[in-house]
């Protein structure tokens, strides 16, 4: 289960903003795809908000949501530093227009704030007058970032699956028609000997198709 954290300030508009967000990930929290982890969760889990830098070292993912209160203060700041410290992967979010530009915190981190075109999602909001298309579109950027290595392992697996699925039908092909040409053989030359080493020829191809399958080779890597 990745563990996905939540950091925003206690102003109001931010704090509304993150509640329809959130809406968008329990859905995966519910079947256990994720933990959400922000200061319900934490104040659920202990009833102390003190320890809240360290529920961040607890997460996989770290989600600072950006408004000029999240920028003046101090305790976003130092979750943010902190974050960037212990070099876990971090998914800024834009909630309210400010000038994050100007934080060095922030340096370095421009290529993973979202929305994608670095508008506020106050703004989107504004323009589109649908906040729900708005945060879905985000939800699923997160989504895809959090869960990206676990597809990457699901596409390797399938992707594996499938050469195997191959390799074994070709091997029944080849096997089918080595007994058919064996069949052919006898019924020509009535001599089961050379019925037998055309058959076993196709045995040996058959056997070469599924060499990756029976005996993989395996890759050492540094």
């Amino acid at each position: 289960m990745k563990k996905v954290f939540f950091a925003y300030s206690d102003d109001t508009e931010d704090i509304d903003l993150y509640k329809e967000l959130k809406q968008h990930f329990t859905a995966y929290a519910r079947q256990g795809f994720l933990a959400i982890m922000d200061r319900d969760e934490l104040f659920r889990r202990s009833g102390n908000q003190e320890k809240y830098e360290e529920f961040l070292r607890e997460s996989d993912f770290a989600v600072p949501l950006l408004s000029i209160d999240y920028l003046n203060s101090e305790e976003c700041l130092k979750l943010l530093d902190a974050a960037k410290t212990s070099e876990k992967p971090i998914i800024p979010i834009l909630l309210r227009a400010c000038e994050w530009e100007e934080i060095d915190k922030l340096r370095g981190l421009e290529k993973n704030i979202l929305p994608d075109n670095k508008q506020s999602v106050s703004q989107l909001i504004s323009s589109t007058k649908s906040g729900d298309v708005v945060f879905s579109r985000i939800a699923r950027q997160v989504k895809a970032v959090v869960f990206s290595n676990d597809l990457k392992k699901l596409q390797q697996i399938n992707l594996a699956g499938n050469t195997k699925t191959f390799y074994y039908i070709l091997a029944g092909i080849v096997l089918v028609i080595g007994a058919l040409a064996a069949a052919i053989s006898y019924s020509k030359w009535t001599d089961w000997k050379i019925s037998t080493v055309i058959f076993l020829m196709f045995v040996a191809i058959a056997l070469l198709a599924l060499k990756h399958v029976l005996f993989p080779t395996k890759f050492r890597t540094s």
